[in-house]
């Protein structure tokens, strides 16, 4: 049995004990953006989890109907999709009264993406209105945003325009409300990030390309001031008193990127490489350039491990955690493409946006069935009857 068929038979012991244990999966993702020579961009995160969550690789086509949630429990927002959207998804049955998936890294076929990462200090809106017509639970803003919109531009107009109402509904699976940012990426390498922190929702640009988890998005561009000394170039030659040095080897540029796999460095280790790597000539080499830089966030079990209880990721069912990368994702947002790699897998699976559009339903296939298919927009096509 595969790793990943193991972790999906665990999901249901392993939620349930979750929810008794009123303990959510932690997770430490980082989600970044490149550009190319001409200025396109290409976007990719890893995701990583110390335990199971069902995930599967959803198609919504245009002219899905959304019908999100008021605080009340009552039917909410309703909207039919503009543009078809592709991403991993948490299903619909992990929602009290959720009436469709809540994707949780996608695309539309317009160049937008969106990643959801942790952040603890998440809070849910105090403004909420009255009008149920406006009102927009979390677990539907991917959906609205992707399936409405063709750029950042567009989507922050209609964020902060304050026609909708955004709250953040309580999920059993995280004993709470689900406590994620949202980090949206386009084709122009235009990109914002959502949070929702004290008693309010806030629209950040980012004009880094880049987002991990906590604190706040806003602290940790601020923290960026303390490694304005970086550079890609090495300094190879010294000197100690009379002594005259020179490096034997080269990269030693990196010496003062912080080592560690918490939230700050790992933000501070994303800005670097997305700044200085070799921008590509064209989308095969952008989404190999991209697929480089990933790797340098991919963790595998073990390589650290938290206490239970502790301030970590430990929790009260195991007696320690370790978190790993359960996927990688990256979009082409050249050619509409999306590429998926679990861990059980050492390559990455291909979807080709476009090509789906022949779907006129939803559909869906489970992560567990794609790890080292090479072929995805044919699974998804016979998925769904076509």
């Amino acid at each position: 049995m595969t790793i990943l068929k193991s972790w999906r038979a665990a999901c249901a012991t392993s939620l349930a004990a979750l929810m008794a244990a009123a303990a959510g999966p932690a997770s430490a993702c980082t989600a970044l953006m490149i550009t190319d020579v001409n200025g396109v961009a290409y976007s990719g995160k890893t995701m990583e989890y110390s335990e199971p969550i069902p995930l599967a690789m959803t198609y919504m086509p245009a002219g899905t109907k959304i019908i999100s949630l008021a605080p009340d429990g009552s039917d909410g927002m309703t909207f039919t999709t503009k543009y078809p959207i592709l991403g991993g998804a948490a299903p619909a049955a992990m929602i009290t009264g959720g009436h469709q998936a809540m994707m949780i890294e996608a695309a539309n076929d317009q160049g937008l993406s969106v990643s959801t990462n942790e952040l603890p200090a998440t809070v849910s809106p105090v403004d909420v209105g009255t009008d149920k017509s406006r009102q927009l639970s979390g677990t539907d803003l991917s959906n609205w945003v992707l399936g409405s919109f063709a750029t950042v531009a567009e989507a922050k107009a209609a964020l902060t325009s304050g026609d909708v109402k955004l709250w953040l509904p309580k999920l059993d699976f995280v004993g709470g409300i689900l406590p994620e940012h949202y980090v949206f990426f386009d084709k122009k390498g235009d990109g914002i990030v959502v949070e929702f922190t004290g008693g309010k929702m806030n629209v950040y640009d980012n004009p880094v390309g880049v987002a991990t988890n906590t604190p706040e998005f806003p602290w940790h561009l601020a923290n960026l001031n303390n490694y304005a000394f970086l550079s890609n170039v090495d300094r190879n030659e010294g000197q100690f008193g009379k002594l005259k040095v020179t490096a034997p080897d080269s990269g030693n540029a990196l010496a003062g990127l912080p080592s560690s796999q918490i939230s700050a460095d790992r933000f501070v280790k994303a800005a670097y490489y997305t700044t200085f790597t070799r921008k590509a000539k064209n989308p095969d080499d952008a989404m190999t350039t991209l697929a480089h830089i990933l790797n340098n966030f991919d963790r595998p079990y073990d390589l650290s491990e938290d206490a239970a209880g502790t301030g970590g990721d430990g929790t009260k069912i195991w007696d320690t955690s370790s978190e790993v990368t359960v996927f990688t994702w990256m979009n082409d947002k050249a050619r509409n493409r999306y590429y998926l790699r679990t861990i059980d897998a050492i390559n990455f699976t291909s979807f080709d946006i476009d090509k789906l559009a022949s779907l006129k339903k939803v559909v869906s296939v489970d992560f567990t069935k794609i790890a080292n298919q090479p072929d995805g927009t044919q699974m998804m096509l016979d998925a769904g009857g076509n």
